[in-house]
């Protein structure tokens, strides 16, 4: 990998005069200006990184993959020491056996849902967590993280904030559509911890969130950081997954990734990934039906919509948060797809792979997991294809109900306390009055 920029900076999507250090990127999470925060200058691999790599742990691949964005700013020890910490579980890739001699033995599964809330978003926000503290700590002991989940992000939330000094955690998600599983784990009582169950959708919560950045005088008592995919530290911190995808495959295979997306911010830090010089031959964002992006690349049309409850509910997103991103990085650069795949599909696909190999995907990984077939038959060239596997499936017993008659499909790995939440309406007020009593505003 390239030296660190010695002042890295990073510039608006809509306005390239509207830069900021990383401190002003934690401290303001859009741009004053619109659009979204992206590093100024793309660090570039050396020819040879894979392959330096390849034995390393994937602590200290990802420590090589972010240092030209944090080291500078950390320093060598304190990244390093980030980096063991946060990334401390196993990553493996699994190839689901019972396809051999078929197309789909060149597809795999990325687990990225090994760690503490049993979904990808733990790599995420446990850098995030870590960053903010070491980059405000000193300016300002007292941090609340403010985010809006449709259920992953609100439990790797609540696990990264729980119990750390200084930092409260407030966080907006959906009264229906999140499972009951994602709702014990985003709502338990937690020390630090404050869950509100919304009554309105994940984009409803999103605005809620966005609106609430955006109030100065919320903010001219107490920094509130925004812990959603918005936040551009967050998006870098899933950028190694790639990096680790193409160490774990053959050298010069063809590869593509198929990655299930809502936010787009996994999709965004692949393709982020492949600006810096990564080879991935293919990339596709498999979303359900509330995604306005397979429309957009097809028509260059936008119309986002409001989000309808499905199978795949994490993805139920209708104005996805990272599109600036997405299209920035895509705009002269390698070419990224996108694909639907409806309900009935993805309880199909579910049923079909259980079938023939006995491993259970969760509802999101199943929309990857159809994409990749569809992937593969488009291009046959492709050596690997590998699928995110974004959550663990028994997160969801309602889908694995839907989908074999049998909740207990597969079975939780962590204990799971009734929830708790504080019960609020789609109103902003409300929101704001629960900043100011049970954040510690007042």
């Amino acid at each position: 990998m390239s030296s660190p920029s010695p002042k890295l900076e990073f510039v608006s999507t809509v306005d390239a005069s509207c830069r900021g250090s990383l401190r002003d990127v934690l401290l303001s999470a859009i741009p004053a200006k619109g659009g979204l925060w992206v590093p100024a200058q793309i660090p570039q691999i050396a020819p040879d990184f894979v392959e330096r790599y390849r034995a390393a742990s994937y602590a200290d691949l990802a420590e090589a993959v972010v240092a030209p964005y944090f080291a500078e700013v950390l320093g060598p020890a304190v990244l390093r020491q980030l980096c063991q910490e946060a990334f401390n579980f196993p990553v493996p890739l699994v190839h689901p056996e019972g396809f051999k001699g078929t197309p789909a033995e060149r597809i795999a599964v990325l687990e990225l849902f090994q760690g503490p809330s049993a979904a990808f978003k733990d790599f995420a926000v446990r850098t995030l967590v870590r960053v903010t503290a070491r980059v405000l700590g000193d300016e300002f002991p007292q941090l609340t993280v403010l985010a809006a989940t449709s259920g992953d992000t609100g439990a790797a939330v609540t696990e990264a904030c729980s119990g750390v000094p200084g930092v409260r955690a407030v966080v907006l998600y959906p009264r229906v559509g999140v499972s009951a599983v994602q709702e014990s784990q985003i709502a338990r009582t937690r020390p630090g911890v404050v869950a509100l169950s919304v009554d309105g959708t994940f984009d409803d919560c999103q605005a809620l969130v966005k609106r609430a950045l955006a109030d100065a005088a919320l903010q001219g008592r107490r920094p509130l950081l925004t812990a959603n995919s918005i936040n551009p530290v967050r998006l870098i911190a899933q950028v190694p997954f790639a990096y680790h995808v193409r160490r774990l495959v053959a050298a010069g295979a063809k590869v593509g990734i198929v990655v299930p997306s809502g936010n787009l911010g996994n999709v965004g830090a692949v393709q982020l990934a492949r600006r810096m010089g990564l080879p991935i031959e293919a990339l596709v964002a498999a979303t359900n039906v509330n995604s306005p992006l397979p429309e957009l690349f097809a028509t260059g049309a936008y119309r986002p919509r409001r989000a309808q409850p499905t199978a795949s509910n994490a993805m139920d997103i209708g104005a996805p948060n990272n599109l600036d991103r997405l299209l920035a990085w895509r705009e002269g650069g390698p070419a990224v797809e996108a694909v639907t795949v409806d309900d009935a599909t993805t309880l199909d696909t579910m049923r079909r792979v259980r079938a023939a190999t006995g491993y259970v995907l969760c509802p999101h990984s199943a929309v990857g997991w159809k994409a990749a077939e569809d992937l593969r038959a488009r291009r046959p060239d492709l050596d690997q294809v590998v699928v995110f596997g974004t959550a663990h499936p028994a997160k969801f017993p309602d889908v694995l109900e839907q989908a074999f008659g049998d909740a207990q499909a597969s079975v939780f790995p962590f204990a799971l306390p009734p929830p708790m939440p504080l019960k609020v309406g789609n109103d902003f007020e409300a929101v704001r009055a629960v900043l100011e009593s049970e954040a510690g505003f007042r």
